[in-house]
């Protein structure tokens, strides 16, 4: 079974990635991201969801190997835009600036949120394997 490190290094290999690039991405030093990758520590918390994000995968997948939640294979990863997203852009240019910005913020809140729920149900699952 793989590690969450071989997992990161293995993810940034196939996105043909430096630890450079992924550490610019996720907004730490690349030493935080050679420590990952050999297991001396491991994301959490918000660096947990840049990475995983930065990475196109889930940081289920990141820390547990969920077969279930297995990222997309590079080579499909979308190109572009699907008619959700298209429309959602859409909508959004029409709004006024204020508006934009109200609401800008609130999609940013509720990430927020979503993001501190997922942490803790993270970390129940740690909890419950020990």
């Amino acid at each position: 079974m793989m590690t969450p490190g071989e997992r990161i290094k293995l993810r940034r290999k196939e996105m043909k990635q430096t630890q450079r690039n992924l550490a610019s991405a996720v907004k730490v030093s690349h030493v935080t991201i050679s420590q990952w990758e050999s297991c001396d520590t491991t994301p959490g918390g918000k660096n947990l969801f840049s990475l995983a994000k930065a990475l196109k995968c889930s940081p289920t997948w990141i820390l547990y190997g969920d077969t279930d939640n297995s990222p997309v294979p590079v080579e499909e990863l979308a190109t572009t835009l699907s008619e959700r997203e298209l429309e959602l852009l859409q909508l959004f240019a029409f709004l006024p600036e204020s508006e934009k910005e109200r609401h800008m913020e609130n999609l940013k809140h509720k990430v927020e949120e979503f993001n501190k729920l997922f942490a803790e149900l993270l970390q129940a699952r740690t909890d419950i394997k020990i």
